[in-house]
């Protein structure tokens, strides 16, 4: 959302090729990796459809079809070339949103600067990202509790112990609108321009990696239960 960073300036570019660092290439090499894996579940280029949908910012208002319908035709990953620190956008009018990733990229980025400066017991939380650096200095692992949906405080479904890993978890109930009953939650799926209605109110992944644990929850939760298991 800063005008001059390299997202913005791709998105701004009307599919002119844009000069990119050396790490926003790394995060649109794993992003695009993961609309590939996914079948486009996970998908970099969703922003025409978070924009429209603004789930954080909206009173409830639901699109027209035909506003969701040109909305998703701009919205496929495969329109994103990436040549080293090059990136293209084949259409015009796509646009890339980083927000089903970059917090676990930037998660990993703050371990490895934390252990780059000897630091061997330490946990970091992102909102819905967890990373523990070794775990407890008694030698014991991090315990880490899975919020319960919905629920009015922050009661813990269970809790899991990781040391050295990420925990991340996406979930309907973290951003959403009600309208006549209904939720709308900013889980978006660039099959239907609507938000996932697939029975699940969220997934957790513990991986080695936040980012992989980021994309993951989100393609899993895309693909639903059986398919994301």
């Amino acid at each position: 959302t800063i005008d001059t960073s390299d997202i913005s300036r791709i998105n701004a570019a009307g599919g002119t090729p844009v000069e990119i660092d050396t790490e926003t290439a790394e995060l649109l090499e794993m992003g695009l990796y993961y609309g590939e894996l996914s079948n486009g579940r996970f998908d970099i280029t969703i922003a025409p459809l978070s924009e429209l949908w603004d789930v954080k910012n909206n009173p409830g208002n639901i699109p027209d079809q035909e506003t969701i319908d040109e909305a998703r035709s701009h919205v496929n990953y495969e329109n994103v070339i990436l040549d080293q620190n090059t990136v293209t956008l084949t259409d015009p009018k796509a646009a890339i949103d980083l927000g089903g990733i970059a917090k676990g990229f930037i998660a990993d980025k703050l371990k490895a600067y934390l252990t780059g400066k000897g630091i061997d017991h330490a946990l970091i939380s992102l909102g819905g990202n967890i990373v523990a650096v070794g775990g407890r200095p008694n030698g014991q692992p991090f315990h880490i509790g899975i919020q319960k949906p919905f629920a009015e405080t922050n009661e813990a479904i269970t809790t899991v112990e990781i040391s050295g890993q990420s925990v991340v978890s996406s979930g309907t109930y973290e951003r959403y609108f009600k309208k006549d009953g209904k939720i709308y939650h900013h889980l978006l799926d660039p099959g239907t321009g609507y938000p996932y209605d697939n029975h699940l109110l969220q997934v957790t992944i513990i991986s080695d990696a936040s980012a992989d644990g980021d994309a993951l929850s989100t393609a899993c939760f895309g693909l639903g239960l059986e398919k994301g298991t």
